[in-house]
């Protein structure tokens, strides 16, 4: 009888955990929430690297206009 009762406990456990991993427990529900702020998060980070990308973009060309005014001045 021993070894019956450990594996109907086993049993009785291992079905508590399945139905609170269903999907409408508090796990999926959490889980969800982590992924949807993890998304935002990459989201936000590749808007701002985006944005920094253009402002050195920017700024390149501007350093660029800059010198080669200088060299067409220096020429004439």
């Amino acid at each position: 009888m021993g070894l019956w009762d450990k594996l109907r406990r086993a049993s009785v456990d291992l079905r508590k955990i399945w139905i609170s991993r269903g999907s409408d427990s508090y796990f999926e529900y959490k889980g969800k929430r982590e992924r949807e702020r993890k998304g935002d998060d990459h989201a936000r980070a590749r808007q701002e690297d985006s944005a920094e990308r253009e402002r050195e973009k920017a700024e390149r060309e501007r350093g660029f206009e800059e010198r080669y005014t200088r060299e067409r001045e220096g020429d004439a």
